[in-house]
Order: C-alpha cells, then structure tokens, then sequence
C-alpha cells in the first residue's frame, strides 16, 4: 500500500483527474499497481519520480502497454505505473532537415500520419502502430522488417530527453545527424526496459517515403528451398527493403518488399522472381503495388513480435545469430518443437539473423524446449510469456555479455533500483 502522504503528493503534481485506482488494465506480469499515474508535461513526470525516489516506492513506465510481457516479473510488491500518454507532442519538426523531435507517449501511427504529410516516413515498422508509443519502441529496442534497409532505432535515434530515477530530467545528442563526440550517451537507454530513466522525447532523422512499392510473395515445398533464394538475395546486387521468412507447420514461404524509384522497383521485381524461380519456388507472385498496398499487406508481418493476445500456453521468443546461421538456428528449434509436440510459427528478418518464434503447449514442454534451445543458441530472449513461466526462465538468454558493465552502470544511474527493478537484466 502507498504512503498516504505520496498519494496525496501525486494528486498534487498532476491533478486527480490524472490519477486511478483502476489499476487491473495496468498490471505487468499479473502483478497490479497500487496506483496509475498520468503526468502531462515532461516537468509533471520529473516531480512525479522525484517524489516516488524520494518515498523509495519503484515505477513502472508505461506507453502503449503493448510490451509489458517482455522481462521478468517486477520485482516489487507496491509500485506506481508512471503512464507517458499525456506527453504527445511534436517538439520540433524540420522537413528540409529530414529531422523531428517528438514527445515520448505519442503513438506511432500519429507520428507516421503527420509525416505523411509531409511524404515522409520514421521506417520502424512496429507491431499494433496504433498503441506502440515512441517511448516503449526505444526502451524495449524494437526492431521491424525494414531494419535490413533503414536499420533500427539505433540507426535513426539522434537525440534523447529522459528523466532520471532521482527526478532530473537530462538529455543527450540533438537535432543534427552528426552530433556526438565521444561516449554516446543515448544509447544506454535503448532496450534497457525504463531501468534506467524514463524516456520522455527523442529525436530522429527521416526518410522520404518511396515514389513506387512492391511486395513478391515466393513459397516453397521445404525450407531448404526458401534458404536457397535467401543466400541469392544476400550474394546479389539487389537491395531489397526487407525480406522475410515464414514457416508454418510445413510450408515456407519469403515475402520480399521493394521499394525506390520506378525503375529500380520494376528491376528488383524481375531480378527477385528470377532468382525465386532458381531456387525452386513452387509459385512467385507480386500481392501487392504502391505504398499504400504494400503498407497494407505489411500490417501483418509487422505484428509478428506482439505479445498483446498471447495465449494462456504460448511462449515467444526472438533468437539472434549470424545470418549464415539462420538455417541452422530454425532446424534446431524446428525439430526440438517437434520432439516436444509444440506448435510453431517463425517469422524471421531472413538477411539480419532474427527470428521471432511463437510456440503453444504445456509449460513443461516449453520449458524443455526452452532449454535446449538456449544451449545452443544463447542469444534467445523471450519476449512474452505467461507470469509464471516468465519469472522461472532466463528470459535474457545465457552468456550475456559485459554483465559486470551492466550492474555498474544500473548501480550508477538507479542506485536505489526503484525503476523497473527486476524486469532488465540488471
């Protein structure tokens, strides 16, 4: 239960009308809060933390809510959940500049509508766009299909505003693409789940949006064959914007999405059916032409990490290797599946070595599955799983590096380990 005085203090600071107690639709990992928060300014949510430090009662930040199974169970009976919603801002936005600075609790899918126009575009490609705020993307270190042309929001971050576990709010990078000498600091904060301050803005570079778009859907008899086209893809001249691969109980299939001028679409088009063919695709079609078109055919492939509908005996998990890897990787999960009696999709970035691998069954055979798995890819992190199951396993996967680092720096930036504790890795 809270301190009545640090209720009292939080009314204060951001007005009753900014305060519940319904706190069941906020709970993370089965574990509810004793109180939801809802600051509206950047100021609001420093004197909202100050005052939570200052009473060692821990928070827990929320945007979207849509990556709240990711880590382990919070590691505090009571706590607060510190919402960004009120913080949906557009800061500063340069078009000329290719360059905007955006308030951490604004959607993505408002960010992507207002860039739209201006024909431009933050290519992030999260799952559920409509609910994933800018904010939560960066503290749980999203990636999307496109990372294979744009990169991540590592690649695109260049300046960050967050409040500090003590209440002070400080800042790194700016609005320029090259802005940083030495030690940069931004990149602590991105997947570091909030345990080291709350993200409350963050700047970015943009893309302009493509002129033409296509989306080549290539299925295959057997795996191997979808390998085959994934090894021409990476040894060709071709820049694809993305190339994804799926596999579902037996068939496999490789969904290629091109993007640029005309006639360089029209050129990929041609060049990546070819190879397809070579590869033994069993059927290549174009399923889709224009932005629009293809944004649209790409809804479903961006939500393949959510962890929103997880069901009651569903484990998912993101394994990273070598790209030349990959094959390997998904013939090891793929036959301990089978061995377990476990359901399995994958969908992975086929040319970036990241699979995102969805399982049903009994926790005893996820758990079995689970382990061997880790033993040979230690690089497997799972991203939503049930309370229970999410508390037992090492969700971060084994062998972590710079593990020593890692406490130091949480030690230095959250001694009193009142943000997120126990949710990171440290």
């Amino acid at each position: 239960m809270l301190p009545a005085a640090l209720t009292r203090q939080l009314v204060e600071i951001v007005g009753p009308e900014r305060i519940s107690e319904e706190t069941a639709p906020f709970a993370v990992h089965g574990r509810s809060p004793a109180l939801v928060i809802s600051p509206s300014s950047v100021e609001q949510v420093a004197r909202a933390v100050a005052a939570c430090h200052a009473a060692r009662v821990p928070l827990a930040p929320w945007g979207g809510g849509t990556r709240q199974r990711w880590g382990r169970p919070i590691a505090a009976e009571t706590f607060v959940v510190l919402r960004t919603s009120g913080l949906q801002a557009i800061l500063m936005h340069e078009p000329d500049d290719l360059t905007i600075s955006v308030e951490a609790g604004m959607t993505f899918a408002a960010l992507d509508a207002a860039l739209a126009a201006h024909n431009q575009m933050l290519p992030l490609d999260p799952p559920r766009p409509a609910l994933s705020t800018i904010g939560g993307l960066l503290a749980s270190g999203a990636d999307g299909p496109r990372r294979l042309a744009y990169g991540t929001s590592r690649d695109l971050l260049i300046g960050i505003r967050v409040v500090e576990a003590t209440g002070r709010i400080s800042k790194a990078g700016g609005m320029v693409v090259k802005n940083v000498s030495g030690f940069d600091m931004m990149k602590l904060y991105l997947g570091s789940l909030g345990t080291l301050a709350i993200i409350v803005s963050a700047n970015f570079k943009l893309m302009p949006r493509p002129r033409a778009a296509a989306s080549l859907s290539c299925f295959f008899e057997q795996p191997e064959r979808a390998f085959r086209l994934i090894t021409a893809l990476s040894a060709s001249q071709l820049i694809p914007a993305a190339v994804e691969y799926r596999e579902d109980g037996t068939t496999a299939s490789i969904e290629v999405r091109i993007e640029g001028l005309p006639a360089a679409v029209e050129r990929h088009v041609r060049d990546v059916r070819r190879l397809a063919e070579e590869a033994g695709a069993g059927s290549v079609s174009v399923v889709a032409e224009g932005l629009a078109a293809v944004e649209e055919r790409w809804a479903d492939f961006n939500d393949a990490p959510q962890t929103v509908d997880l069901a009651a005996d569903e484990l998912v998990a993101r394994l990273s290797c070598l790209p030349g890897a990959l094959e390997a990787a998904l013939g090891d999960v793929r036959a301990r599946a089978a061995r377990e009696g476990l359901l399995l999709r994958v969908q992975a970035r086929a040319l970036s070595g990241v699979a995102y691998l969805r399982l049903r069954g009994s926790d005893e055979h996820l758990r079995a599955w689970h382990a061997a798995i880790l033993a040979r890819w230690p690089q497997l992190v799972v991203i939503g799983a049930q309370p229970a199951l999410a508390a037992e396993l090492p969700v971060w996967g084994a062998g972590i590096a710079n593990l020593d680092l890692m406490r130091r720096i949480k030690q230095e930036f959250d001694p009193e380990n009142l943000l997120n504790p126990g949710r990171y890795v440290v």
